[in-house]
């Protein structure tokens, strides 16, 4: 049973961890580009990737006491001040304060800041478009990374900064303690939610926000975050979507209105970490493996939901089509295949309407990844397919520029 539990806490890894090691694979800032970076080489990786290295999570599957939480949390800012970095790479908080007091400026302006929170300094970036100004509020998408990932994996992973430059909205990437966010599932001795509304408030005195019109997203683990906020920031989040991941029945019970919260989902039917419960056994396989857990054999048993609370995908859109008070109709259409060769098709369902809507993209024969991101085999031969027949980021802002609080 031990193992089924292990598998629970671990299940929301994103197949950006080590492969092996030897290599490790980092986003390139700004882009969706990725490259090969040795492990032997961290210093130097993190001056490449143009922002601090995050050290290794400590033990993220395990409860820890909040002081051990805090003096690991204190060594990895420790260890990312000490790492290169380039002043052009990563602006200085206080050149940031006055970029962004300062008129538009025909660039865009990206920049980490700090929130302080239960003792501790944690980190956020913040990319604001070109069209930025300070006289006209602007939305927010908050974006959470998966396990073991951090915001400026994010950044490359979505394409986000892009679609933000092009539509006029602040994309904020958070950054986890010890690489992973409170699910949910298991208390971390974090409390993340306290973390991401102090950051709200915090970034609202740097740069001009529109507060009826801010977003969450996350992968994975990053998506079980996702929900546990709009379940528990009803007054301050407009809507929410999710990748790669369903919902722990332990967040059912943290939902704190009985207002309608918009969601969008984007899930693969290969994702060896999804339980669809519709009869098929999936192989954990190389994602097994990466995690130390090859031996489980696949999630689809009953017994990560059983005991570990993890909730099916159609248990999972069955709470929000509920809460949301959905007809049980829905609209389906096929999305055209724009890429015949990345072994993915997609089928888009519609619950609700205006401001009650579900969402759903089912990513037929797609893995544990982002629709849209780059395919490489690095991250494919362990996550599984990944879909370029759209661009869950791009459909994601479309879904979300239409609801506001």
């Amino acid at each position: 049973m031990r193992k089924y539990l292990l598998l629970l806490n671990l299940v929301a890894l994103l197949p950006f961890s080590q492969a092996n090691a030897q290599t490790r694979y980092e986003w390139v800032p700004g882009s969706r580009q990725a490259r090969a970076v040795p492990a032997t080489n961290s210093a130097n990786a993190a001056q490449y990737a143009g922002q601090p290295q995050m050290q290794r999570p400590f033990a993220p599957h395990a409860m820890q006491p909040r002081w051990l939480i805090q003096q690991q949390y204190a060594q990895q800012q420790q260890m990312q001040s000490q790492a290169p970095q380039s002043q052009a790479a990563v602006p200085s908080r206080q050149n940031t304060v006055t970029k962004t007091a300062m008129p538009p400026s025909k660039k865009y302006i990206h920049f980490t800041d700090t929130v302080a929170v239960d003792g501790m300094q944690r980190q956020f970036q913040v990319h604001v478009p070109p069209a930025y100004d300070r006289l006209k509020p602007m939305p927010v998408v908050l974006i959470f990374h998966g396990l073991h990932m951090n915001g400026t994996m994010m950044v490359g992973a979505t394409g986000f900064n892009a679609i933000a430059d092009r539509n006029n909205f602040i994309a904020v990437y958070g950054e986890a303690v010890n690489g992973r966010w409170n699910d949910g599932h298991t208390g971390t001795g974090v409390d993340d939610v306290a973390y991401v509304s102090a950051l709200l408030d915090k970034l609202a005195t740097v740069v001009s926000v529109d507060r009826r019109r801010v977003y969450a997203c996350g992968i994975s683990n990053g998506g079980f975050f996702s929900q546990v906020l709009a379940c528990t920031l009803t007054n301050k989040i407009a809507a929410a979507g999710v990748v790669a991941s369903t919902m722990m029945s332990q967040t059912e019970t943290l939902m704190q209105s009985s207002k309608t919260m918009p969601i969008v989902f984007f899930l693969g039917t290969d994702d060896s970490l999804l339980p669809w419960a519709d009869g098929r056994t999936k192989d954990i396989g190389k994602l097994g493996e990466v995690l130390g857990l090859s031996g489980i054999g696949s999630i689809d048993n009953g017994l990560a939901q059983t005991y570990g609370g993890l909730l099916t995908v159609p248990q999972t859109i069955n709470f929000w089509t509920s809460h949301n008070r959905c007809s049980s109709t829905t609209s389906a259409t096929q999305v055209p295949d724009r890429d015949p060769k990345d072994g993915t098709r997609v089928k888009k369902e519609v619950y609700g309407s205006s401001g009650s809507e579900v969402v759903l993209y089912t990513i037929e024969g797609g893995g544990h990844s982002w629709p849209g991101c780059p395919n490489l085999k690095a991250i494919s031969s362990i996550g599984g397919n990944i879909s370029q027949d759209i661009d869950a980021s791009a459909l994601m802002w479309d879904f979300f520029k239409t609801h506001s609080r």
